[in-house]
């Protein structure tokens, strides 16, 4: 035979069938093949192919027709897959499309018959030929280190449903992933949402993957993102781009554009694996390796019922709204350690209803408090105080902000302000370089925590005071197990979801269920409550080791944080967690440094009575000390389980309608 131009017969030419037969008509035009033909399932079929082209057309396929070609390309429905390569192994070399078979056993046997035939058997897993998928994998061999976690969406829009197995239809991810990295699949998890599948994967060396795949709503949407310790890759295979980010900031983009059509690039791959053998193409071993992921039941579905039970640990802000927003799809129980809601982090604060003033060096933070302000102002309105001013000041010395970007700041975001300073008795103008006054909000806590108390029991949440969650675990059935001490007693209560919304202590959860450990700063903040008789005023310098002073709910009671001094202890723990000890940190108080250092921004400050000192902790996503970034993230672990890291008390309302949208849609 002459391999130089390989003669192909093409065996169905349905909607994808067709889009091969164009390729192979221009692979023929530049004289890189033959078409020998194509395979069609009828009769009439047959005589409309006649009637529009030139090649050969035929209806059924013969050891005589086989013999006289050197290789064909199988379009035909993945049941098909397992009779046809079996019957054209033997005498020809084979392109199927994916998947290889729909079951392992079927995979297995092509595979074994693959390894005993002289000729060659490519599986159609066409992502391998993808110019972001090449320059991916050439990005991670550079980088020479393992992503711990992988989120991929591969959805199509629900009206091009086909009917057809999720998993086995859409196995691209689970294809790329294998490409990229090579690693054994360990543990996996698939949640049924009908035609949306949400499936979590944990492979060797510790590399966790939850892939969205399926047919729901209206776009197509083909997205990778790989999580490394401070960096992550973006991935979008429908705008052929890659970003990579280092510490939260655009590193690089890259535009990877290719002048060849993929199914092209494919099918030239499969032209010259039939000249070369020994070349590098998605065999039979890979695809029985894909057939197997994308088949394996190593854990039940979770099953699909009217009511959902959901466990929410932490009841703060974001943790409270969870459980609101929840409640009407599922049967949700709140849990907390302590004996009422929003005690910790939610009312060690200061209350600062966010409009975005106070982050000049973090874009992504403005947009986001910008994307939450009105759900959390239509559910908490009434504890929203206003009409008082608050003033923003830039130091002359020592700022990370000039003022002239502060004001381009300002004005690029809309923040409303007049350039306008306080009396002397205020601030020290001797100090600052610029001054504006505003007219930013800050939070009645009392009624902040009224009207949550009302709503989680309007919704009829399980609230369980009192109830520390020391423990968890992934039972076989895909269910979570939650070990809850009460009183120094253990016990377990089972569910289908669980959302961490512990805020410092967000690892403790990731540690339970051997989650990938999310990078965070802890600070153990001393907050001074202190008496000052003089009308609400909110006092900020930025953007540095200063100070601000900000008025509560109560008359004559401010907040007084410092930025560097009532930060006792600051760190990025190597395993992720708090230290036990954390709190004995405390003895060394700095009150009384806290008032003489702040006193010289504010001369107010040397009026303020101490009333109360309060201790908490504070945690931030790590290595973001460039921007201050306070974004709220959350994290969709796999599983059926998240966890969220709130950034403002604005974003707790949008967090929660966005755990509602994972869960539920």
């Amino acid at each position: 035979m002459n391999f130089k131009k390989p003669r192909i017969l093409l065996i169905g030419v349905g909607k994808f069938g067709n889009k091969h037969l164009k390729v192979l008509l221009n692979l023929e035009q530049k004289r890189l093949i033959k078409l020998a033909g194509v395979v069609v399932k009828t009769k009439r079929s047959q005589q409309k192919f006649k009637r529009k082209y030139a090649f050969p057309v035929y209806n059924e396929i013969s050891n005589t027709l086989l013999d006289d070609v050197d290789a064909v390309d199988i379009v035909t429905p993945p049941e098909t897959h397992f009779e046809l390569v079996l019957k054209c192994l033997p005498r020809t070399h084979i392109l199927v499309e994916k998947p290889l078979a729909v079951t392992v056993k079927e995979a297995s046997l092509i595979k074994r018959h693959a390894k005993a035939s002289p000729h060659i058997l490519m599986v159609g897993h066409i992502f391998r030929f993808h110019p972001v998928t090449i320059q991916l994998k050439k990005i991670i061999k550079a980088t020479k280190e393992l992503p711990h976690s992988i989120e991929s969406t591969f959805i199509n829009p629900i009206v091009t449903d086909n009917g057809r197995d999720v998993e086995l239809e859409m196995l691209h991810p689970f294809d790329i992933i294998d490409y990229l990295f090579g690693k054994a699949l360990i543990k996996k998890h698939v949640e049924d949402k009908g035609r949306l599948k949400v499936v979590s994967l944990v492979y060797r060396r510790g590399i966790h993957a939850v892939v969205r795949l399926g047919w729901s709503g209206k776009e197509k949407k083909r997205t990778l993102s790989l999580l490394f310790r401070r960096n992550q890759i973006v991935c979008n295979f429908e705008e052929n781009t890659i970003t990579v980010y280092e510490n939260g900031l655009i590193k690089k983009h890259i535009n990877c554009n290719n002048t060849v059509e993929l199914l092209e690039t494919e099918l030239r791959a499969f032209v010259r694996a039939i000249h070369t053998p020994n070349s590098e193409y998605p065999d039979a071993e890979v695809g029985h390796r894909i057939v197997k992921i994308a088949t394996t039941k190593q854990a039940d579905r979770v099953p699909v019922s009217a009511k959902k039970k959901v466990a929410i640990i932490g009841a703060g802000i974001f943790g409270t709204n969870c459980a609101i927003e929840l409640a009407p799809f599922c049967n949700v129980t709140l849990f907390e350690k302590n004996k009422s809601i929003l005690s910790e982090a939610s009312y060690i604060n200061q209350y600062r209803h966010h409009w975005g003033y106070h982050y000049p060096r973090s874009q992504e933070t403005v947009n986001d408090i910008a994307s939450s302000i009105a759900d959390f102002e239509n559910r908490y309105k009434e504890a929203i105080i206003t009409e008082f001013p608050t003033y923003y000041s830039v130091a002359k010395e020592g700022s990370k902000v000039t003022p002239k970007r502060y004001l381009e700041f300002c004005k690029r975001n809309n923040l409303p302000f007049t350039i306008e300073c306080p009396g002397e008795r205020f601030i020290n103008k001797e100090k600052i370089a610029l001054c504006i006054k505003t007219y930013e909000p800050i939070y009645n806590y009392a009624k902040l925590k009224s009207i949550t108390e009302q709503l989680l029991k309007k919704h009829r949440v399980k609230l369980r005071l009192g109830r520390e969650v020391v423990g968890a675990s992934i039972l076989q059935d895909g269910r979570k197990a939650l070990r809850v001490k009460k009183d120094g007693v253990v016990h377990e209560e089972y569910f289908d979801y669980v959302i961490n919304v512990t805020y410092a202590r967000y690892n403790d959860f990731c540690a339970w269920l051997n989650f990938p450990r999310k990078p965070v700063r802890i600070d153990l903040v001393e907050t001074l409550w202190v008496k000052l008789n003089i009308p609400r005023i909110s006092l900020a310098v930025m953007d540095g080791p200063f100070t601000n002073i900000v008025p509560t709910h109560k008359e004559n009671v401010f907040t007084l944080v410092h930025i560097k001094e009532s930060i006792l202890r600051r760190f990025v723990p190597k395993n992720g967690l708090v230290p036990k000890d954390i709190f004995l940190s405390s003895r060394n108080s700095r009150v009384q440094k806290i008032i003489s250092y702040s006193a010289k921004w504010f001369p107010i400050v040397k009026e303020a009575k101490v009333l109360k000192v309060h201790y908490v902790l504070r945690s931030v996503n790590a290595y973001h000390e460039y921007d201050d970034a306070r974004i709220s993230n959350t994290t969709e672990h796999g599983f059926g389980c998240f966890s969220i890291l709130g950034g403002k008390i604005v974003n707790a309302v949008s967090s929660a309608k966005n755990i509602v949208r994972l869960i539920i849609d």
